[in-house]
């Protein structure tokens, strides 16, 4: 038995443990917290696609033009 309790926590060990745990919860994101993450990931996604088409379009153009010019 004397085994046994000398592994088993204590109320002082349970109380600060339980102190941790609460502290750690504050910093946990709520739904919504998450849903404007969402959103912000979805203007994000909708700038860098526009850049991307922008760019692909502007590359495209130089290299007709680079190919008219050479040609």
């Amino acid at each position: 038995m004397e085994a046994a309790s000398a592994n088993a926590a204590s109320k002082t060990d349970l109380l600060a443990l339980q102190a941790k745990l609460e502290a750690a919860s504050a910093n946990y994101a709520t739904k919504a917290d998450l849903l404007a993450l969402q959103a912000s990931l979805a203007t994000f996604e909708t700038t860098i696609i526009k850049w991307f088409i922008g760019t692909a379009v502007t590359l495209s153009g130089l290299s007709f033009a680079a190919a008219k010019l050479i040609a």
